[in-house]
């Protein structure tokens, strides 16, 4: 269990620092460090009490636990793959999980505003702009990308060959097809209020433009953050 603060001895600056050098050596944004801090912390200070129980001096005692843990970059090495893997399957489930919400709220405004759409099989679609189907394309593209981004970071893993870089270069992809669906989505409500202001809802396209343009803005900073981490990876 992550203890809530350093004992009263002379570790808890040392270890602070040590804790320091491998938080600045992990990828991805600090709040994906959470856990594996606490978990490093947590040992540090137990192996540090170890020794002192044994007689050594508590200054002594934590130079040993932390010569034991080791180089902060070869600690900071381990855990590269499972934070890959953690921020890749995050990125993709909330794409998942948001992209047919913001799609149900693109229908009801076309619904609601009677743009006299037809659908049925998007190959089959009648009465939308050409520009519909690059829409389409962008969420094929976007959620393909976050399924196997999903499926390399759970049990699936133990049947494919070990390869770090393929889930945080599936939710890149899967975040930057969201950036192009929601993008299009947006230009597509520009041009019908230039051509037919008076026909749209205006609540139910105010928020699909808003669900729209907060997801495009988040998408595209995690699939910057994903492919920044499969950089770093081996």
């Amino acid at each position: 269990m992550t203890r809530p603060g350093p004992p009263e001895t002379d570790a808890g600056p040392a270890v602070e620092r040590y804790l320091a050098e491998v938080t600045a050596r992990l990828p991805g944004p600090a709040r994906a460090h959470g856990g594996i801090v606490g978990e490093l912390r947590s040992g540090l200070l137990d192996a540090a009490d170890a020794y002192q129980s044994s007689g050594v001096p508590p200054a002594q005692a934590t130079g040993a636990a932390i010569r034991e843990f080791g180089d902060p970059a070869r600690i900071a090495d381990a855990f590269r793959d499972e934070i890959a893997a953690s921020q890749a399957r995050r990125v993709a489930v909330t794409l998942l999980v948001t992209g047919p919400l913001v799609g149900l709220l693109w229908i009801a405004a076309a619904a609601v505003s009677h743009l006299g759409l037809r659908f049925g099989q998007p190959w089959r679609w009648t009465g939308v702009p050409p520009v519909i189907h690059l829409v389409f394309a962008a969420v094929a593209v976007t959620a393909c990308a976050a399924l196997v981004g999903i499926a390399t970071t759970g049990r699936l893993t133990r049947w494919l060959p070990v390869r770090p870089r393929r889930a945080p270069t599936a939710a890149a992809v899967a975040g930057f097809g969201a950036v192009g669906a929601d993008g299009l989505g947006l230009a597509l409500l520009a041009g019908q209020m230039a051509m037919a202001p008076g026909r749209l809802s205006p609540v139910l396209a105010a928020a699909a433009a808003t669900a729209s343009l907060a997801r495009l803005t988040l998408a595209g900073r995690a699939a910057r953050r994903c492919l920044a981490i499969r950089a770093s990876l081996t």
